[in-house]
């Protein structure tokens, strides 16, 4: 019988390295304490956390998308602490600027540690070239007209989320059951994010919408994932392709979260995409139907704003106020129709370079009937805002 000696590992190698690490990890804990005071004590944490986030690229822009549709509109209702992901960390710089950096930038890692060329699909290199040049038009022009060039570059961080966040999320490394695996990750993240509107409405929380109405959601980005999914899944019925039953059961939540947004603009365009998905997945005959049906929705909408209604139904009544008389007579409404005159005035003076980012247009075509904190700054017609802020570029880069 041959007796055998086990060896303690060689813990020199181990020491080396875990002593400075432990020693920077001390080091960068008081520092930032110093700095910050006890919420610096997380530094190395927030560190580790950098890094992973980093080395994951589809885990980060995963992430972030998934954050923002989730946070987005939670200044009002019993979720506000959500809106922490717009916190300012550093100046004019939010925690959401901060993670769609690392995501971009964990993706463009990935690119040189796979020695991998950065792809541009062809359809989106015109718009981003033209979006890049219009921004830098809209900056300086900003800058011309007293903006500092900090605060200027600090607004346009939306457009630079515009510019970016396309060409990482073509540029990421998946395969067929990841695709699979996000798609229908998105189709939870809104049937998630319409029950958690609909809690709100049901508890009495929520922004208000006619004075005393709560709604699910007034932003858009959560109108549009809910729409987009229900046509969605209105296409796989159509084509008869097997989906998971569960996608299903969320159709009812997916619907009344839309119904209850009282966003007439998400109301038509859901009617009219389905009218699309019609004509896309449906029989030659069924295509040849649908232009009478679409000016029998068409004709269906406008007897309906004609009729005078006694029903007391928030939803009535915000359908029937898409008539043109009960736009003019509702002050929000007739607020969106002077802004639109306004902005079209400033546009008609400076047509070519615009305002700038950061400066507000002017009330000089027609008196507001309502003041918004802020509202001079925005134009609810993405059209004319692009036009309005960074000129004709702009307005290409949008058609683009």
């Amino acid at each position: 019988m041959v007796a055998t000696r086990v060896r303690a590992p060689d813990l020199r190698v181990d020491l080396r390295v875990g002593l400075p690490l432990s020693a920077a990890t001390v080091a960068i804990a008081l520092l930032a304490a110093h700095k910050l005071g006890a919420a610096g004590l997380f530094a190395p944490l927030a560190l580790a956390l950098v890094a992973a986030f980093l080395l994951r690229p589809v885990v980060a822009v995963t992430l972030v998308v998934a954050l923002t549709v989730l946070c987005e509109g939670s200044t009002f209702g019993i979720f506000t602490f959500a809106s922490h992901l717009y916190a300012q960390v550093y100046k004019d710089v939010s925690l959401l600027d901060v993670l769609v950096i690392l995501a971009v930038l964990a993706v463009f890692l990935d690119l040189i540690r796979d020695r991998r060329p950065l792809y541009v699909p062809g359809p989106l290199r015109l718009p981003l070239l033209l979006l890049l040049l219009a921004m830098v038009a809209g900056a300086l022009e900003g800058r011309a007209n007293g903006s500092s060039i900090r605060f200027v570059v600090a607004s346009e961080n939306v457009l630079l989320y515009l510019l970016l966040l396309p060409l990482a999320v073509v540029n990421l490394k998946l395969d067929g059951r990841q695709l699979k695996l996000l798609l229908a990750g998105a189709v939870a993240l809104a049937i998630v994010k319409a029950g958690l509107g609909l809690a709100e409405v049901a508890s009495g929380h929520g922004q208000l919408v006619e004075g005393s109405t709560p709604i699910t959601y007034y932003e858009p980005t959560a109108n549009w994932l809910i729409m987009m999914v229900l046509l969605g899944i209105s296409a796989m019925l159509l084509a008869r392709a097997k989906s998971p039953r569960w996608t299903l059961f969320g159709v009812p939540l997916l619907l009344a979260c839309l119904l209850l947004s009282y966003r007439r603009s998400f109301w038509i365009a859901a009617a009219l995409g389905f009218l699309l998905v019609l004509l896309l997945g449906t029989s030659p005959m069924g295509r040849r139907l649908l232009l009478p049906v679409g000016l029998l929705v068409v004709l269906a909408i406008w007897l309906l704003g004609s009729i005078h209604f006694q029903s007391q139904s928030p939803i009535v009544k915000r359908f029937v106020s898409i008539e043109t008389s009960k736009l003019d007579a509702n002050v929000e409404d007739r607020y969106r129709l002077d802004e639109r005159a306004n902005v079209i005035a400033e546009i008609e003076r400076q047509p070519i370079t615009g305002i700038g980012m950061t400066i507000p247009w002017k009330a000089t075509a027609r008196p507001l009937p309502i003041e918004h904190e802020g509202g001079r700054l925005y134009v609810h017609f993405a059209a004319l805002w692009f036009w309005l802020k960074l000129g004709m570029l702009g307005l290409c880069s949008y058609i683009a």
